[in-house]
């Protein structure tokens, strides 16, 4: 099996490259998360609610591996190769990326997954050291979470598409009848929507107003 390889990128659209690194030892555990957001619906004097889909929650993938140099060759450790590993490493998922203004973009490849994201922590536990303070042991602990581009979602979710949870904000002059109308086709969702938002009414939503608009049927 080939090993983890991680990729970095100065784009949302992982196009242009930036570094690349494989892991010099397999990881002991990968983890790969997935969730949905819900939100409750609860009519008024009701006790209980049903739960309306929002979202998809962004995927995470998490993974750890153990950097071990105490049975290597003395010439090799003289190379530090536990230090070059976790600077290549921050260097790829931490550091600031100076040409895409930003920490970078970064796919990651292991057996079946591959994964498209950007860094949430990077934890490094040293326990080992040599008489001259290098490290002879160390353990990496990292988590991604999942990125997809505007225009990649908007690919796999129709903007109109009433199937599809998301924010919009209010336009002046706009109403909320008129925006159930545009969004559903069926201004007479506005009731709905008014609730699913804690709205007490609907015909007064000044302008700016940000409202979620969730998967519904009509009633």
């Amino acid at each position: 099996m080939k090993k983890m390889q991680i990729t970095a990128y100065t784009d949302d659209s992982f196009n242009t490259l930036y570094k690349t690194m494989e892991l010099p030892v397999s990881p002991d555990k990968v983890k790969l998360n997935k969730g949905i957001r819900y939100a409750e619906d609860k009519q008024l004097g009701s006790l209980n609610g049903s739960n309306v889909y929002v979202r998809y929650q962004p995927e995470t993938l998490y993974f750890e591996c153990l950097l071990d140099v105490t049975n290597a060759l003395e010439e090799d450790k003289k190379e530090n190769p536990i230090h070059d590993t976790v600077d290549g490493l921050e260097g790829l998922l931490y550091d600031y990326n100076t040409e895409g203004h930003r920490p970078s973009f970064v796919k990651v490849e292991y057996g079946d997954i591959t994964f498209f994201g950007q860094l949430k922590t990077l934890e490094t536990e040293y326990s080992l050291f040599n008489p001259k303070g290098l490290p002879l042991r160390a353990e990496l602990k990292v988590t991604l979470t999942g990125y997809c581009s505007q225009k990649e979602e908007k690919k796999h979710f129709s903007k109109r598409s009433p199937d599809v949870s998301r924010l919009v904000t209010l336009k002046e002059g706009q109403t909320l009848a008129s925006l159930c109308y545009e969004i559903y086709g069926d201004a007479l969702l506005v009731g709905q929507v008014a609730r699913f938002n804690n709205l007490n009414g609907y015909r007064s939503i000044p302008a700016g107003t940000q409202l979620l608009m969730p998967m519904l049927k009509k009633e």
